[in-house]
């Protein structure tokens, strides 16, 4: 019988519940890892969808987060259950993804209800545009059962944090074109004073990160990504500039962003996060 079983492999079964059923009786490791080959669109698909809004993860890291989830999801699910094995495992492999997101997916770390917030809010404005081609203020809030203030501060910190943590995209990217700002398809609301004493109190704390840095870090990081309001330069550019190859450029741009990660500034930003 188990010599039988290791020579499932090859062959080919019409459905996912005919493999689970045999999984869950063998426990053979094979039968699982055919699962995974038979599922793993699913795991591309929900990895892409994330790859949208800029984050430090590369397709190939979501895709080893979602395999992981998947594998959760396999061990977890319970063949006499009416649920499709397709639906249950999709579950765990997005939880697998945004948890990951939420704690090592950006330069700084979003707390996980602010993450959530920030996530039910884009989900109901692609919603929008997809049914209406714009936002509806009133039933997009009305959908995630928020106030027009909250979703004001909500979009907000949410524009300035994703513009900051776009710059680590950039490096994961083998590419010498400036970064590309997200999407706005947000009506611009009119920004309350307490809004911009909060944006410029994170301004200064995101200075005091790039004053941890060497002198000419800081100041390759800021040509790199145009932190003085002036346009990014390619590394080609700032290379030019100190007289220093396009690759030791990317050396130490690379250097300063590992840096940066390595110091944990993030205690500094707490006050500055949506506190409901």
């Amino acid at each position: 019988m188990k010599a039988k079983q290791l020579r499932l492999e090859n062959k080919r079964y019409a459905s996912n519940e005919e493999l689970i059923a045999l999984y869950k009786k063998s426990n053979n490791i094979n039968i699982r890892n055919k699962l995974i080959i038979n599922n793993i669109g699913l795991v591309y698909a929900a990895a892409r969808k994330r790859m949208k809004a800029p984050t430090c993860f590369t397709l190939d890291d979501l895709v080893q987060e979602g395999v992981i989830g998947m594998i959760k999801g396999i061990e977890r699910f319970d063949p006499t259950r009416d649920t499709r094995f397709s639906t249950y495992v999709y579950y765990w492999i997005i939880q697998q993804m945004d948890r990951a997101l939420m704690n090592n997916g950006y330069m700084i770390r979003l707390p996980a209800y602010i993450y959530e917030k920030v996530s039910s809010v884009s989900t109901a404005e692609n919603n929008c545009i997809e049914q209406y081609q714009k936002i509806d203020l009133k039933t997009l809030c009305d959908e995630t059962n928020i106030t027009e203030q909250e979703y004001n501060l909500i979009n907000y910190y949410k524009k300035t944090y994703y513009n900051f943590a776009s710059l680590n995209t950039m490096i994961t990217l083998d590419s010498d074109e400036n970064y590309v700002e997200l999407q706005d398809y947000i009506p611009s609301p009119e920004i309350s004073m307490e809004n911009i004493i909060i944006l410029e109190s994170l301004k200064e704390e995101l200075k005091k990160i790039l004053t941890t840095l060497a002198p000419r870090e800081k100041e390759i990081l800021e040509l790199r990504f145009g932190l003085n309001g002036n346009e990014p330069l390619t590394l080609e550019a700032i290379g030019d500039k100190y007289d220093l190859t396009r690759e030791r450029i990317r050396q130490i741009e690379n250097k300063a962003l590992k840096t940066i990660k390595r110091l944990n500034l993030k205690t500094g930003l707490k006050d500055y996060l949506l506190e409901y």
